[in-house]
């Protein structure tokens, strides 16, 4: 598993300024790092990471490039979902989950087409919750994307979105009440999982971001590497269902 390393020493006084709305690192406690030779990612978690002063303005978000608000805005929903679905009970994180999925339903898809002041902010705020949110833990979806990052250098949002409406699909089983009211939020006419999975397919093609993971560069030759990667990564011990590295296997399959 990756390790899981303590900052011991004093971190200097620093303010954020997000540009995008996704990650939501502005407000978390954590720093990644990839290594180069390994692709393995390892996390820095401390409360000495926090950021004294955010400064959150919309405004910087305007001139974003339909690309990086779609890719982003994905993270933030991924973000959302799996933090709702993890396994450890925390009802103050799913009750900030569900309704940053609720702000992402009626706001992701204008950001990127024609935004405004009203979508982007919607946006940025939808991202700071989601990072809030996952504190309760992310799960499947992130551990099959962290691994493109490192291995093939795919944008993180985008690996997030192409393998979301799978790792959904495969934690229907056992959270179907879950579902039921992630459906419910995101105004679906069927409150059920499969539901949820058609409409994230559904977001992508409209964003237009890839459905396949073939058409974001993984190629068959990839698959075994990606899914050791992803076996080894910190995300999914907090899924809702036990993930084996064949699972990984078969989940990167059925994207290709």
């Amino acid at each position: 598993m990756t390790t899981l390393l303590a900052v011991t020493e004093e971190v200097p006084y620093f303010i954020t300024v997000p540009t995008t709305s996704g990650t939501g690192s502005e407000v978390g406690r954590s720093a990644i790092i990839s290594e180069d030779d390994t692709h393995r990612k390892r996390i820095l978690f401390s409360p000495k990471l926090l950021a004294r002063i955010v400064y959150a303005d919309p405004l910087l978000t305007m001139e974003l490039p339909p690309f990086v608000t779609a890719a982003t805005g994905m993270d933030a929903l991924t973000h959302h979902l799996e933090a709702y679905l993890a396994k450890m009970v925390h009802p103050m994180c799913e009750g900030i989950a569900l309704e940053g999925i609720d702000l992402i339903r009626g706001a992701l898809v204008q950001a990127v087409k024609a935004p405004d002041l009203g979508s982007r902010s919607r946006m940025m705020i939808a991202s700071l919750m989601g990072a809030v949110a996952f504190q309760k833990g992310l799960g499947v979806v992130h551990s099959l994307a962290h691994p493109m990052s490192s291995l093939l250098d795919t944008h993180h949002g985008l690996a997030n979105a192409v393998n979301l409406p799978y790792g959904m699909r495969f934690n229907i089983e056992g959270s179907e009440e879950k579902f039921r009211k992630i459906a419910r939020v995101m105004e679906l006419k069927e409150e059920n999982g499969e539901a949820v999975v058609e409409r994230l397919f559904e977001l992508n093609r409209e964003l237009d971001l890839p459905l396949r993971l073939r058409d974001a560069g993984v190629r068959q030759e990839h698959i075994e590497t990606l899914a050791d990667l992803a076996f080894a990564d910190f995300c999914h011990p907090n899924n809702p269902r036990p993930v084996s590295r064949e699972d990984f296997k078969k989940l990167y399959n059925e994207a290709l």
